[in-house]
């Protein structure tokens, strides 16, 4: 597998964990999910363990309850109290039907990690739960809850989810083997996925016994038509059956959960047809295997959050970037700064709306070895269109702080000169070369006017400062509340 070949990887799972704002817990889980061992850093929670509850049998699916944490209004006591019903609820798929060998492989499983074999789940635990377990195009394909003694110390979770992936028919030993691990979570969430294999073209997701999934063709902008699945709280995707799609949790009247499905509109290669329809409005200059890769790569990442794959918007050599690690921020210190290769592209998206993203590809690292760096941003108004403009801000941009802003501007192409205006004053003003220019403006970025202006002076186009980081509200996670 080649290094773009891994990132493109690395963007689509990345591309699945995204959560909407503003909910503080659902950030956290963002951030959390991008690794599979679902690492919090430093957040504690505080958690009681209920000594008085059932023994697990792991002979039978058995009950246990995960400990609550002891503050009731603590953000996360609904996600448990979801995630013990999904620990609660009867193993799921065609080969769990056989409890003889669910039964086996909850044995072979306890034994495993209590001779050491999973070096990624080394906690004592007092039983494991098969919850799914059924053969999915040539593979056989299984889930299991290991229920720890204790919470764990550095996230609060009682119990880990691991998913194991071995050939079809596979016996209970084979499939509790090291070698089928495929992976180990620190949480058993209410929700819990896997893609099958590499290419993606098999995929499983699960939730608690009672819950429905409902699966939509890719919308036309917010237009869903849903249809309930006929596996019910579980959903299987063979290469046969995967399509682009977003899919639908409800448990009872509320709707717990909305996700795109995995995979994107990219096909791999990206033909040369498709990469002339993605610069055919591309303003400034662009080389065409960096706009391949990106378009691509920004194709996987999107995932079917975009209705249709990126187009390239501008591209140009910029100096003075700001590269540190904390980039406009107001401690930051004097951050370095870099000429780079700056390059823009843009996606419609599912809500309405488009997304895209500033890419900057420095001619030397910065201080922590990193060449290349994004900043993504939402727009109400098309960015490819070559009359009009968009305004970007670069790096971070602190709300109501003060001090400047580094803004990449794209402009019409009869544009010389970009100003921007706060409350009908002007602020700033900078040159434009090629389509484009880096300037800086003052903060805070929201309510500033941004102009292109022709030799003459007059106006061409004008538009706001585009918001960053907005994922929209398309994508629902309610497992956080009551």
């Amino acid at each position: 597998m080649t290094v773009d070949d891994e990132l493109s990887q690395a963007l689509a799972e990345l591309s699945r964990t995204l959560t909407p704002q503003p909910d503080p817990y659902g950030r956290a889980r963002a951030r959390y999910r991008r690794s599979r061992q679902r690492r919090l850093g430093g957040l504690v929670l505080a958690l009681v363990v209920s000594v008085g509850s059932t023994a697990f049998a792991i002979a039978s699916p058995g009950r246990t309850t995960q400990p609550l944490p002891a503050d009731p209004t603590e953000t996360l006591a609904p996600v448990l109290a979801w995630s013990d019903r999904l620990l609660q609820s009867p193993p799921r798929g065609a080969v769990a039907g056989d409890s003889s060998y669910v039964r086996q492989l909850s044995e072979q499983l306890l034994a495993a990690q209590q001779r050491g074999k999973f070096s990624r789940l080394t906690a004592p635990v007092r039983g494991v739960k098969v919850l799914f377990a059924d053969d999915v195009d040539g593979h056989r394909v299984a889930l299991a809850a290991f229920v720890r003694n204790q919470p764990d110390p550095a996230t609060g979770w009682p119990s880990a989810a691991v998913w194991m992936v071995a050939d079809e028919g596979a016996s209970a030993q084979e499939l509790a083997s090291a070698a089928s691990v495929r992976t180990v979570s620190d949480a058993l969430e209410p929700y819990e996925s896997l893609a099958v294999d590499d290419a993606e073209a098999a995929y499983v997701a699960i939730a608690p016994a009672g819950c429905v999934f409902l699966s939509s063709p890719l919308p036309d902008g917010d237009t869903f038509r849903w249809a309930p699945e006929p596996t019910g709280s579980y959903l299987i995707r063979t290469a046969r059956t995967q399509r682009p799609e977003w899919w639908r949790v409800d448990c009872g009247a509320v709707t717990r959960q909305i996700t795109p499905g995995p995979g994107s509109l990219a096909p791999k290669p990206l033909t040369d047809a498709q990469l002339a329809t993605a610069m055919s409005r591309v303003r400034g200059s662009v080389e065409q295997q960096r706009a391949r890769e990106l378009v691509y790569q920004w194709a996987q990442s999107g995932g079917y959050r975009l209705t249709a794959l990126p187009s390239v918007v501008w591209g140009g050599r910029v100096a003075g970037l700001p590269t540190g690690p904390a980039d406009g921020s107001p401690d930051a210190g004097a951050p370095s700064v870099r000429d780079a290769q700056v390059t823009v592209v843009a996606a419609p998206r599912v809500g309405g709306g488009w997304i895209g993203e500033v890419s900057v590809a420095a001619d030397q690292p910065r201080s922590d070895g990193l060449l290349s760096t994004g900043t993504s941003f939402t727009a109400t108004a098309d960015p490819t269109d070559p009359a009009g403009v968009l305004a970007v801000p670069i790096g971070d941009d602190p709300g109501g702080s003060e001090g400047q802003q580094p803004l990449l501007v794209v402009t019409p192409a009869a544009a010389t000169t970009v100003r921007v205006l706060r409350d009908g004053r002007e602020v700033a003003r900078s040159a434009v070369n090629g389509s484009g220019t880096a300037m800086q403006v003052p903060r805070p970025t929201a309510g500033l006017v941004v102009e292109a202006l022709d030799a003459s002076g007059a106006t061409t186009a004008s538009g706001r400062v585009a918001k960053r980081d907005d994922q929209g509200t398309t994508e629902t996670y309610t497992w956080n509340q009551e």
